[in-house]
């Protein structure tokens, strides 16, 4: 046993940072490592499904109390583990210098940019970070705003940016992209653009409907699929509506049927965007490799760690103002309109995914990152 995984965001519980943590742990060698996390329902039936170890607190969240930390003392003493990995690195990771034991912290993006925008956490922050031996960040965006909260050199950090598994997402043939569209209900002779998230206003869904509705008004074929629940969807529905906007609100799609959506599709966008003076940004954008591997190219907000998972006039488009409907409408007219181009886009996105961020390779990055801590 090498190391422990501390954290509050494990499957079965879903969300971007739970995919992340199990795409790249599920990977590594099972008897390296063990997981201490919280309670969730079905989580039984999900333990035994997996090759390595997964202690659980009867807890709403792990914070760093004395109780807490008796918890990961045991588990530390029990596995002989020589190193204990901590996420989030706020509140959590403030158990770090308490252990006695080497430890790493990870980084996301919304959990390291507002605790560093805040005077009061923002001196914890950095004891955090500058006390761990390993950093481990989901994107050089994270790792810039860590470093500006330490104020020097990092501590020893490696980027291992969110993944994807290539065989699950992939391009679709004329006829698989067909039979996908009968099998969803999706029109079979549309030009669709998919975007898929949480319907909150910083994914900037409603200056896509906005721009679609518009750009609508003289190509006649335009159909935006949405997928996604959230506190913004009446708000966003009656924007549709009063637009008479080609919209579709497909709610929640299944794992099972998302690759075959994206296959489906002829163009991905999400408009991200700032909010609350910067306190609020997109991570990173974990449907972008999604939508990547499916061959797709992307119209993307410039918030936080988005440029890295979309390559401006590589990949896809940054929208540099997804406040401004023209700018968003001249961003999704350029693709829709350029066969050629959104073709181009498409196909260096799926071969990025393939060769940089397909889940086996970082998972390797990983464990390499990890192997210097082991046995001490």
């Amino acid at each position: 046993m090498s190391h422990i995984l501390v954290t509050n965001d494990f499957p079965p519980k879903l969300g971007g940072i739970q995919s992340y943590l199990y795409d790249l742990w599920s990977r590594l060698d099972p008897s390296s490592f063990e997981v201490l996390t919280i309670s969730y329902p079905g989580d039984y039936i999900f333990d035994a499904k997996q090759k390595f170890a997964i202690h659980r607190l009867n807890e709403k969240m792990l914070l760093p109390t004395p109780k807490i930390r008796h918890a990961v003392e045991k588990v530390i003493r029990d596995s002989q583990a020589s190193f204990v990995v901590l996420d989030p690195v706020l509140p959590l990771g403030l158990l770090g210098p308490q252990l006695g034991v080497p430890y790493g912290v990870i980084l996301h993006g919304a959990e390291i940019t507002v605790p560093a925008r805040l005077p009061g956490t923002k001196s914890l922050l950095a004891k955090v970070v500058k006390n761990a031996d390993l950093v481990i960040s989901a994107g050089n965006y994270a790792l810039r705003e860590a470093e500006v909260v330490v104020g020097e050199e990092l501590p020893e950090s490696v980027v291992v940016l969110p993944g994807i598994d290539v065989k699950r997402f992939r391009v679709f043939s004329d006829k698989e992209k067909e039979l996908a569209r009968e099998k969803l209900f999706l029109p079979s002779d549309a030009f669709i653009i998919t975007s898929v998230s949480r319907l909150v206003p910083r994914k900037g869904m409603d200056v896509l409907i906005e721009a679609v509705a518009d750009l609508a008004k003289t190509r006649q074929n335009l159909f935006l699929a949405i997928v996604g629940v959230g506190r913004d969807y009446q708000r966003l529905a009656k924007l549709a509506i009063s637009l008479k906007a080609p919209v579709e609100f497909l709610h929640k799609v299944s794992d099972e049927d998302l690759p075959a959506l994206l296959g489906a599709s002829d163009l991905f966008a999400m408009i991200c965007r700032n909010r609350w003076f910067s306190l609020e940004q997109e991570g990173y954008g974990i449907v972008f490799n999604e939508a990547g591997a499916a061959g797709l190219a992307s119209v993307a907000g410039k918030s936080g760690g988005v440029p890295e998972a979309v390559l401006d006039e590589k990949t896809g488009v940054i929208v540099d103002r997804p406040g401004d409907v023209m700018v968003a409408k001249q961003a999704l007219a350029k693709l829709i309109d350029d066969n050629i181009l959104r073709s181009e886009y498409g196909k260096a996105a799926r071969f990025r995914m393939e060769k940089e961020l397909d889940n086996d390779i970082l998972a390797k990055t990983l464990s390499d990152a990890l192997k210097k801590y082991e046995n001490g």
